[in-house]
């Protein structure tokens, strides 16, 4: 059998902390039955602490009962809370739990050795930007509605860019949804692993804020 070193995969460390911040988050959202959904939240750090532990390879750890109840119970209280007020700590929440259901395809890129690796990107055209003050709101169309705010004017309709999928800031009213890579691809979607690692010289700024989330 392969022995990896789980305790120290980028994904399995982020998955440790959405599960500490979803129990913090929840307790915010607007959503009936709050109680049960941050006991249910809490339960997955006993799951998270046997993944993290299993020291197997990728494609033996999506095949744990460990594993799909860690997916099949954010799944669940994603549901729960599609209704609520869709405020700050909403979209924390809801971005938390959609790290988690993304799992099971963030373990298929297999073995990784960078941070920027653990997370999703997604390609697609600016449609709009809204100034406001030094910053400005995007709008990007990536086959679904992203926004982001950011402080470069490069960034202007008609251009397609990369958008690098980390928790939600809040920048006064307006909320962003990720962040922008210095980087262009021609595509709207999601970006597959090859073509992350095609912009890696430009995702400097995304390793070091990915790193600071699991310190």
């Amino acid at each position: 059998m392969i022995i990896v070193d789980t305790a120290s995969d980028f994904r399995i460390r982020l998955a440790e902390k959405a599960v500490n911040e979803l129990e913090k988050a929840l307790n915010s959202v607007k959503v009936q039955k709050r109680k049960e959904l941050v006991s249910a939240a809490r339960s997955l750090g006993s799951e998270i602490q046997v993944v993290k532990y299993s020291y197997m390879p990728p494609e033996e750890i999506v095949k744990l009962e460990n594993f799909k109840k860690i997916v099949e119970v954010s799944e669940s209280i994603k549901g729960a809370i599609e209704k609520a007020e869709r405020d700050f700590q909403w979209k924390q929440t809801y971005y938390w739990l959609d790290y988690l259901t993304s799992l099971p395809n963030l373990m298929g890129r297999g073995e990784i050795e960078r941070a920027y690796e653990a997370i999703r990107y997604f390609s697609g055209e600016i449609t709009s930007r809204t100034e406001m003050g030094s910053l400005w709101l995007c709008v990007v169309d990536c086959g679904f509605r992203m926004e982001v705010v950011t402080n470069s004017e490069a960034f202007k309709p008609g251009r397609y860019a990369v958008v690098s999928y980390l928790p939600p800031k809040q920048f006064g009213k307006v909320i962003s949804d990720g962040m922008f890579v210095d980087a262009s691809l021609n595509k709207k979607g999601e970006l597959e692993l090859e073509e992350i690692r095609s912009i890696s010289a430009s995702l400097g700024e995304v390793e070091a804020v990915v790193l600071s989330l699991i310190r």
